[in-house]
């Protein structure tokens, strides 16, 4: 007798909606206090994940800036290029933060420069 459903018709199904369910689930797992794009701005934050006091980075901020604490995570969303530094007075490089990049720190910043990177020169 023939059902006209085999097995593995049945198992992809099966994955199909497993696979349908997981992507509803992640939709809609938003966390509770969602934290804001902050666009057109750079700043430095006292927690991981965008928590804690905000610290802004001026975009005029070309020479070492020393921070007032330990920061331990970066959003930037400027057309700027921030070299992070865990040490005072711009010692100790850890990397840059480029535009459209954000993140938690591996290492506490301490100081920072930017680098005007948009626009180019003789724009």
């Amino acid at each position: 007798m023939n059902t006209g459903r085999s097995p593995k018709r049945w198992a992809g199904i099966a994955t199909t909606m497993s696979g349908m369910a997981i992507l509803a689930g992640v939709a809609l797992a938003q966390p509770a206090a969602a934290t804001e794009i902050p666009w057109g701005q750079a700043n430095f934050y006292t927690g991981d994940n965008f928590t804690g006091v905000v610290y802004p980075i001026p975009a005029a901020d070309t020479e070492c800036t020393n921070l007032p604490e330990p920061m331990h995570s970066v959003a930037n969303f400027k057309y700027a290029n921030v070299e992070v530094y865990a040490g005072e007075d711009c010692t100790i490089p850890t990397g840059n933060v480029t535009g459209l990049h954000w993140g938690t720190l591996g290492v506490p910043a301490k100081s920072y420069k930017v680098l005007v990177s948009w626009p180019p020169a003789g724009y």
